[in-house]
């Protein structure tokens, strides 16, 4: 049985002090005063920019958040679905500690190509195990062993599968641990009806069942795409 969550808060009762509208202008001050971006990372980004699917890397400031939380954390054992050219991985394989281990999932051997150049020259390509390969079937062969083991999980895949990585990485995850999901707002179009595609009903779907999901905390943030982190009770 789902908890009993408050429901939303009336028009007449929503926070004044609600969260700053980011502009162009805003955005970069951000970026000035808080992003301190390796310049592999800013490398690996500025090649990535010549790729027609590179709106789907991930942004400097959300990287440094993901390597500030496996610091918070002490965390050794991390899982990453979707690679993509692998900002998020080198951030990531950079934070951990020298016996970390992270477990990197994508699917298009071009993609995993680039990530692994990158982790070789950052000498941390030995913390990181690659898997070529559809999320799915990892994932499941990982829970015949490794279930309730891992401290850190990072979810930035596909979104028509996104809601059975979340169900099988929950039980991957162990009691305390951490998984941040990308994405959740979407574009924005999350919270636009005109918008009712498939992967925006995906999203609105686990944003929906994350909200209710009585065996975690979460915090969705504005960042990025908007990040979801999820601490598993």
């Amino acid at each position: 049985m789902l908890p009993n969550f408050p429901k939303p808060l009336p028009e007449d009762d929503k926070p004044v002090n609600r969260t700053v509208k980011v502009d162009d202008r805003l955005y970069q001050y951000l970026v000035d005063v808080s992003v301190r971006e390796a310049d592999l990372l800013r490398a690996l980004r500025r090649e990535t920019a010549q790729y027609h699917m590179a709106r789907m890397q991930l942004s400097p400031e959300v990287g440094q958040l993901l390597a500030l939380l496996i610091k918070l954390q002490g965390a050794k054992k991390l899982l990453e679905v979707g690679v993509f050219t692998g900002y998020s991985t080198l951030s990531m394989a950079l934070a951990m500690p020298d016996d970390g281990v992270l477990y990197a999932i994508e699917k298009k051997q071009m993609w995993l190509d680039i990530a692994r150049r990158y982790l070789e020259q950052a000498g941390v390509i030995n913390k990181v195990k690659t898997h070529c390969s559809k999320a799915m079937p990892v994932l499941e062969s990982l829970l015949e062993n490794e279930a309730e083991s891992f401290d850190f999980i990072f979810l930035d895949a596909d979104k028509q599968n996104l809601i059975a990585y979340y169900h099988l990485s929950k039980k991957l995850l162990k009691s305390g641990g951490c998984m941040v999901i990308d994405n959740s707002l979407w574009w924005g179009n999350v919270a636009d009806e005109a918008f009712d595609d498939k992967d925006t009903r995906i999203v609105r779907e686990l944003n929906k069942l994350i909200h209710q999901d009585a065996d975690v905390e979460l915090s969705l943030l504005p960042i990025g795409d908007g990040l979801t982190i999820v601490r598993k009770s």
